[in-house]
């Protein structure tokens, strides 16, 4: 399955997102989808929705207009939804508005049509709020009439009486991209830390992008082995620039590393001292200033074991553990290969000795 199907169609967020526009536009009500920086897979998006509506109303058109520039709404219209001859009984604001015009139309297509305007780079998304506004006040919710959803980028706009305002930023949250790169991951052959911890990559890198964060997903088991060169990849095929990558690579591998593998080496570290806690309970804890051997931490574990000769056959992971766990508290994130192999051993524990 495409990333685009996962993202539209398996996700419940975005899924409920599109959803929720397609009940309004069937149920009658003019609607205005805002959003900030971009649609992800916007045409994906928009052909959905045009899919929906068209099976589940085919008495009414279904049209899509790309605006990428300044256009009179009311013009733009008249010359769509009606014909020379029709445009010819239009005497002017004298007598009454465009809108109020074609609202009264018996020969314009425009009250038998849903019509999709996807406006691009045009500075007024306002004239298309207000002549949608003026033309839906017309009609009683009865009344068969066309059917505007407005596609608005960075727009403040919360909705009026007769249009609906559905804000893409209130239905999508980072959890969501989260989502997707774990749905991309379902099937590789690996722990659920693991799959957690390359989707905690690809989100960090990718910020809110949700089309990058899916495209690095999509290298799976790859990433953290090659994540330079993975990375400046995507980034360039995606315009972005890759000027402080190496920084961007370093933080989202220390924010992947605290968020999965910390609870990991914590994790370790309270089975390692539970398991052994006969034996570690006998020395004096004193110079670590614990009160029991639960309160020691990896690094005072290690040097416990170290200088008591104990658990010599543990010890070198316990070192590893300790570096592992130093390395995150000074914000260095762990290598790769380490990585590996402290998920594996930590979470097998006891069961791998």
């Amino acid at each position: 399955m495409r990333i685009e199907e996962i993202w539209w169609k398996n996700l419940t967020n975005p899924s409920s997102f599109t959803e929720n526009i397609i009940c309004s536009i069937l149920d009658g009500k003019s609607s205005a989808v805002i959003y900030k920086d971009e649609i992800p897979w916007k045409e994906d998006f928009i052909q959905n929705i045009l899919f929906e509506v068209e099976r589940e109303s085919p008495n009414m058109k279904t049209n899509i207009h790309r605006i990428s520039e300044y256009v009179e709404p009311d013009e733009y219209i008249m010359q769509k939804y009606c014909n020379r001859e029709e445009r010819s009984l239009y005497w002017g604001p004298r007598d009454h508005s465009k809108a109020k015009f074609l609202s009264k139309s018996s020969k314009s297509t425009l009250n038998k049509s849903n019509v999709i305007i996807d406006i691009t780079n045009a500075d007024n998304t306002d004239e298309w709020i207000g002549f949608a506004e003026e033309y839906n006040s017309y009609f009683s919710e009865e009344e068969e009439h066309g059917v505007f959803l407005l596609l608005m980028q960075d727009t403040e706009f919360s909705g009026t009486d007769n249009i609906r305002c559905f804000d893409y930023s209130r239905y999508i949250h980072d959890f969501d991209i989260f989502m997707l790169c774990m749905t991309i991951l379902s099937s590789q052959n690996c722990s659920i830390q693991k799959k957690q911890y390359i989707s905690e990559i690809a989100v960090s890198l990718a910020g809110d992008n949700v089309v990058v964060a899916g495209e690095l997903a999509e290298y799976k088991g790859s990433l953290p082995v090659n994540v330079s060169r993975i990375a400046e990849k995507v980034f360039k095929e995606n315009g972005l620039s890759c000027d402080d990558i190496a920084v961007q690579i370093k933080t989202a591998l220390w924010k992947a590393q605290v968020k999965i593998l910390f609870p990991i080496i914590e994790q370790f570290r309270s089975r390692f001292i539970e398991m052994n806690y006969d034996k570690l309970r006998k020395y004096k804890l004193d110079s670590y200033k614990a009160n029991n051997v639960f309160e020691l931490e990896v690094g005072q574990l290690y040097h416990l074991c170290y200088t008591q000769g104990i658990f010599k056959k543990e010890l070198n992971f316990l070192e590893k553990v300790r570096n592992a766990r130093n390395s995150l508290a000074h914000l260095e994130f762990v290598p790769n290969s380490d990585v590996d192999i402290l998920m594996s051993k930590c979470l097998s524990y006891p069961n791998d000795r």
